[in-house]
C-alpha cells in the first residue's frame, strides 16, 4: 500500500510522464528543452553560443512550419465549406419553394402571400408599407386559423389609389381572443430564378427579391 508521500510522488511523476509525452510534437518542446538546459547547464562550462543560435533557428523554423501548416488548413476547410454551399445552393435553381419573407416585388399584379401564425389569431392586422416605411394599405382580419393563411394584395392603395410598382414590406400583427400577442410571419412562394454567393452566405432571388437559403421553409418539385 502506497504511502501519501509515495502516492503523490508517484501521481507526480506519473503527471510529468503524460505532460512530457503530451508536448511532443508540439512547437513549445523546443523551447522548453532550450530553457531547461540553461537552467542546467554547467557554469564552468556554459552552452555554446553557437549550438545555442542553431537550436533557436530550429525553434524558428519549427513555429513557422506549425504556423503554415494551420494556416493551409484554413484554407481548405474555407474551399471545402464554399464548394458544398455553392453546390447544394446551385440546386434551389427552378424549384418552387416557399420562403419567410415579408418583401413583395409589386409589378401591377396582384401580389400572393401567406400570413403563417404559431396559434389561432382572433385579430390580425396586416399593414402594407412602401420603400420609405409609410403604409399605403392596412388589412384587418378576424379569427385566423393556426398555420398558414393565404392573402393577396391587388395593388390597390387606402386611399383607393393604385401603388406604384416597386418593393413594398408587409408587417403582420396578430392577437388571440384575450388580447395576447401571437407570433405571425409573412411567407411567401415563388421559382428562385437567380442563386447568389457572397461573404455573407448564399441567397435566393424569388419573385424578384433576394432571400436567404436559410429562410427556405419548403421546396416543391
Amino acid at each position: 500500500m502506497l504511502t501519501p508521500t509515495a502516492a503523490t510522488a508517484s501521481g507526480q511523476a506519473a503527471q510529468t510522464t503524460r505532460t512530457t509525452q503530451n508536448d511532443l510534437g508540439k512547437k513549445d518542446i523546443f523551447l522548453k528543452l532550450l530553457v531547461a538546459q540553461m537552467q542546467n547547464q554547467n557554469p564552468l562550462k556554459p552552452q555554446d553560443p553557437t549550438q545555442m543560435s542553431s537550436q533557436l533557428a530550429q525553434f524558428n523554423m519549427v513555429e513557422q512550419q506549425t504556423s503554415s501548416n494551420a494556416l493551409l488548413q484554413q484554407l481548405v476547410d474555407a474551399s471545402s465549406t464554399q464548394k458544398a454551399t455553392s453546390s447544394n445552393g446551385a440546386s434551389y435553381l427552378g424549384k418552387n419553394v416557399t420562403v419567410q419573407q415579408d418583401q413583395i416585388n409589386y409589378t401591377g399584379t396582384a401580389s400572393n402571400f401567406s400570413v403563417v401564425t404559431d396559434h389561432p389569431a382572433a385579430q390580425a392586422q396586416i399593414t402594407v408599407s412602401d420603400s420609405t416605411g409609410t403604409p399605403v394599405r392596412t388589412i384587418n382580419l378576424k379569427n385566423l386559423p393556426a398555420g398558414g393563411s393565404n392573402l393577396s394584395w391587388d395593388g390597390i392603395t387606402d386611399s383607393g389609389a393604385a401603388a406604384a410598382q416597386g418593393k413594398y414590406t408587409i408587417n403582420v400583427q396578430a392577437t388571440d381572443a384575450q388580447g395576447a400577442a401571437v407570433t405571425s410571419h409573412i411567407e411567401q412562394s415563388g421559382t428562385v430564378a437567380a442563386v447568389r454567393f457572397s461573404a455573407n452566405g448564399t441567397t435566393m432571388i424569388i419573385g424578384g427579391i433576394a432571400s436567404s437559403q436559410a429562410n427556405i421553409t419548403e421546396i416543391r418539385l
